[in-house]
């Protein structure tokens, strides 16, 4: 097999793990790993620097979630420069691009890092017996899995070409070259990770003092990526009874009415099941969602986007309550639709986060879970399907889905991308979806990206090509 030298950036692993006073003071730079990991709480402050990594710009923190990967999911536009920019090379998929090809080297570089940290809690677990580790342990092989998990999605094929190279699965913190991984190895893996840590997460004590609960991994969160891994690997027997036990937390949906204040920034109260605690995303949501003027940086939704919400069916008491809380037309220029999703004007001039609210991104939220459920058991029961989106569609404040609607699997598929695409617009999670069933993308300035490697491949880094990587 291939070796890749997964390039850990020793800086960025001791920021991630320094999370409190253990700098080596004889050795600048270096982590004290035995003072580090010498009681409960060094544990702690680790993972929370782990956390903390994942909700970098460069990840979930922007690129993964309403950044990169909702750009080359099609869902924007930019007319401000009449020439070529980064972002309207992105929009074209152009990933080798000198001006594209940061962006996704950035992504793979965080990732691993993150990766490498995860795996530096995993390694000092042992010759340890603090009451608090195999919650620990859970907690960062879940991010392990999750984070491959990411990679395998954006970097290789899906599972149809099982026994092609894929990714690294790296499962030790180190910086010797790592092999690649088939795309069902890598599959298996993390889909072993995610079920001993929803084990120990299920049977662990719990933590005291460590709120609110959606920013750390619960048992939950372990069942649901379960579940959502599951389903893209097709086995769906496994996905829905991971769905069904996520279900089992303490998640519920809000009512219609209060969708405009669901999002904001913030992790989604009731109905978030993992988010991350993101301060500084505001800054990136407002420079590009939501500046004062028109930039070439600035993303513009494309106009598609009210045939997507089925506009022209609206009436008194059928009415997405996202598309008029997701949206604002403002006027500059010349008329745009902003995304706002994840604008709260109130911090804007007030710079005060409300009372209960924690900014940053959605990492699984309930919606996804339903999503999920009626995929997997459309095949043998069809109502039951039906019933599962229609708890979504009737809570955003839409008349029910009719069984003549899904009668046929493309059918429902249509059904089902089209909600998917409306609630999870801005979270990272289209491109990933229009990938797995091999779909199309209907691209800006009436392009059409075909379903094949080109448009959904990313290419590896260039400095893992220029090892010698293929």
């Amino acid at each position: 097999m291939e070796r890749i030298p997964i390039r850990i950036t020793a800086l960025l692993v001791m920021t991630t793990l320094a999370a409190c006073d253990f700098l080596d003071i004889d050795t600048p730079g270096i982590v004290n790993r035995d003072k580090m990991f010498e009681n409960e709480q060094g544990f702690i402050d680790a993972m929370n620097g782990v956390y903390a990594s994942m909700a970098d710009a460069d990840l979930y923190g922007e690129q993964l979630s309403f950044g990169f990967v909702d750009e080359i999911a099609q869902l924007y536009y930019n007319d401000y420069e009449a020439n070529e920019t980064t972002l309207t090379k992105t929009f074209d998929l152009r990933y080798r691009d000198e001006d594209v090809r940061p962006q996704i080297d950035a992504i793979w570089s965080k990732a691993y890092n993150t990766i490498a940290s995860a795996n530096s809690v995993l390694d000092n677990i042992s010759g340890h017996d603090f009451a608090i580790l195999p919650r620990i342990r859970g907690e960062a092989l879940t991010v392990r899995a999750f984070l491959h998990f990411d990679l395998l999605r954006l970097f290789a094929p899906n599972i149809e070409r099982g026994d092609e190279q894929a990714i690294p699965y790296v499962e030790h913190f180190s910086i010797s070259p790592v092999e690649r991984s088939t795309v069902r190895e890598v599959y298996e893996r993390i889909v072993a990770d995610l079920t001993e840590a929803y084990g120990l997460l299920r049977d662990a004590q719990p933590a005291s003092g460590r709120t609110p609960e959606e920013l750390y991994v619960s048992q939950y969160a372990a069942a649901a990526l379960l579940a959502r891994v599951c389903n893209w690997g097709g086995d769906h027997e496994t996905a829905e009874r991971y769905a069904l036990e996520a279900l089992k937390g303490p998640f519920a949906f809000i009512r219609e009415e209060q969708i405009k204040n669901l999002f904001l920034g913030y992790t989604a109260r009731t109905e978030c099941i993992w988010g991350l605690h993101a301060p500084d995303m505001y800054l990136d949501v407002r420079s590009r969602l939501y500046p004062t003027r028109l930039t070439d940086e600035l993303d513009m939704v494309r106009d598609n986007y009210q045939t997507i919400f089925r506009v022209s069916s609206f009436t008194s008491t059928n009415n997405d309550y996202r598309y008029q809380s997701y949206f604002t037309r403002t006027k500059w220029e010349h008329s745009v639709v902003l995304l706002t999703k994840f604008y709260d004007k109130y911090y804007d001039e007030e710079q005060i986060v409300p009372s209960g609210r924690i900014p940053g991104p959605n990492l699984v939220r309930l919606p996804e879970l339903y999503y999920i459920l009626a995929e997997s058991v459309y095949d043998r029961d069809p109502a039951a399907a039906l019933e599962y989106l229609n708890t979504v569609v009737t809570a955003r404040g839409l008349h029910p889905i009719e069984a003549a609607d899904i009668a046929t699997p493309a059918s429902f598929r249509e059904e089902l991308l089209n909600e998917i695409m409306k609630e999870f617009w801005g979270e990272g999670q289209i491109f990933a979806t229009y990938k797995r069933f091999n779909l199309p993308m209907e691209g800006v300035n009436g392009k059409e990206h075909p379903a094949t490697d080109d448009t959904y491949l990313l290419p590896l880094p260039e400095s893992e090509e220029s090892a010698g990587i293929d």
